[in-house]
Parts: C-alpha cells; sequence; structure tokens
C-alpha cells in the first residue's frame, strides 16, 4: 500500500516538472527532432447544416469565414514549418458532429488542437478577439468530472480498482492539468500577437469555458475567436483578405513560438 502511494508521488513530481517556467523566461530551442510528427489539428467551426452567426449584412455566414480561416492558417503553417503535419477537421462545407472533431485530433495523436470562430453580439456592437482554453469548473466541479469521464474513455479503463489502472488513471489526470497550462500559455501567445498587430481593436484575453469541442482532447486545446462578424466594422475586416492574412500571421506566430519551445 505504501509502495503504491511512494510510486504515484514520483510520477507526479515527474509529470509536473514540465510546467516549470513559463513562455517568457524560456528561450526558444532549436528545431525539435521528435519520433514521430509533430501534428497539428485545425478545426474550422460550425459547417453543414451549422451555419454559425450572421454577418453584419445579414448574408455572411460564420461557417465560411471560419473555413477560410483554416485554410489560410494551414497554408500558413505548412510554409513556415514543413515538418508539421497539418490535419483538418473539414476542408469543405459539411456537417461535422462536435465530438468527430476532437475524436479526430486524438486519432491523430495531435500535439495541438485550435478550433477557430468568429463571433458575434445581442447587440451587435460588440468587438475584439479572445481566446479560450477548457474551464473543468465552469459548470461545477461534479459536471466537470461526468463531462470529462463521458469525454475521455481513458479514465474508464476496466478493471481501475487494481493497481496499474490507478497509476494510468493517475497519469492520464496529469497529463490533462499539463495540457490545460500549455493550452494557457498557447492561448496568451495568440492574444499578444494578435495585439500587435491590431493595436485599436479590443483585446478581450484569455478566457475559460466548458466548450464541448474542447472536451475530452487529449493534447492542449484551444478555441479562437478571431472577432465580432456581425460587427460592420470588424466584419468588414474579416472579410478582408489583406486583414484576415494579418490574423492567420499572428496565430501562426504564436504556434511557431510554441513549435519551437518543444524543442528545450
Amino acid at each position: 500500500m505504501y509502495a503504491r502511494r511512494w510510486i504515484i508521488a514520483g510520477l507526479a513530481l515527474c509529470l509536473q516538472a514540465p510546467l516549470i517556467g513559463t513562455a517568457s523566461s524560456a528561450p526558444p530551442g532549436p528545431t525539435p527532432t521528435l519520433e514521430r510528427p509533430f501534428v497539428v489539428v485545425l478545426d474550422p467551426g460550425h459547417g453543414g447544416d451549422n451555419t454559425g452567426c450572421l454577418g453584419f449584412d445579414g448574408k455572411v455566414r460564420e461557417k465560411d469565414v471560419n473555413l477560410a480561416l483554416a485554410l489560410e492558417l494551414s497554408a500558413e503553417l505548412r510554409r513556415r514549418l514543413p515538418s508539421v503535419r497539418v490535419v483538418l477537421t473539414r476542408d469543405r462545407d459539411r456537417t461535422l458532429p462536435l465530438a468527430d472533431r476532437v475524436a479526430i485530433a486524438n486519432a491523430e495523436h495531435a500535439e495541438l488542437f485550435i478550433s477557430l470562430h468568429v463571433n458575434a453580439s445581442p447587440g451587435r456592437v460588440q468587438q475584439g478577439f479572445e481566446t479560450y482554453v477548457l474551464d473543468a469548473r465552469a459548470s461545477g466541479l461534479e459536471a466537470a468530472r461526468v463531462a470529462r469521464r463521458e469525454n475521455d474513455e481513458a479514465l474508464l479503463e476496466p478493471g481501475s480498482s487494481d493497481e496499474h489502472s490507478e497509476v494510468a488513471t493517475m497519469l492520464r489526470q496529469l497529463s490533462m492539468t499539463r495540457d490545460r497550462a500549455v493550452a494557457a500559455r498557447l492561448a496568451a501567445a495568440i492574444q499578444r500577437e494578435q495585439r500587435e498587430r491590431f493595436p485599436d481593436r479590443i483585446d478581450r484575453g484569455v478566457k475559460q469555458a466548458p466548450f464541448d469541442v474542447l472536451q475530452g482532447a487529449r493534447m492542449p486545446a484551444i478555441l479562437f475567436e478571431a472577432g465580432f462578424l456581425d460587427h460592420p466594422r470588424e466584419g468588414a475586416l474579416l472579410l478582408d483578405a489583406d486583414e484576415r492574412a494579418r490574423i492567420v500571421e499572428g496565430v501562426a506566430d504564436a504556434v511557431t513560438e510554441h513549435y519551437r519551445l518543444m524543442g528545450r
């Protein structure tokens, strides 16, 4: 019994070590040498029957803008990082359930999951960009645990009462904690890059919420809201190819920074 506790404690210390330090204190490292490809999954929100919000003109659909952002970001990442494999949950207009999106990322053993969206507000007056990470406590701790069990089969393996499964479960829980910390760091980098390119726009910051599309992700996962499509000025910006390229460039810079940090 005591031996098992020492094993679990040791594993916890080992897995918590990568959380020490921040992006600002760790210098960019060399291009990582990995045993398997570094995979980034881009998820253009909505699609098919789910159009998302409508633009300021009542015609432009969120699903189309999200897809444009994803395709452009995919091309930029492939240009910058030839050794990175970029996977899109959808590369055309089609209906894709939320559970299937994160399932694709898990099946690809992705290092990052980025869900791309544009926003809307009831009065069509809000502006700005924001990035979300999963908040396990947003709807109550017990509800978060239930959601995690429903969305992560690794915590429900048969025979969880034996020592091996207990250790495996704790490893997974620690990994999820680490992934959330990494996601928060990436989200902060995305906000910083957007703020530098768009000083006149509103930086709405990094936020936490129980987004279903992030539930069950076995890697750092974020949801980026590039702007408010229903706001006349921001909607026009999101539809302008040159302005959208600046948004994409900022996200690509943040992902590139993350990739280089993996070489430490």
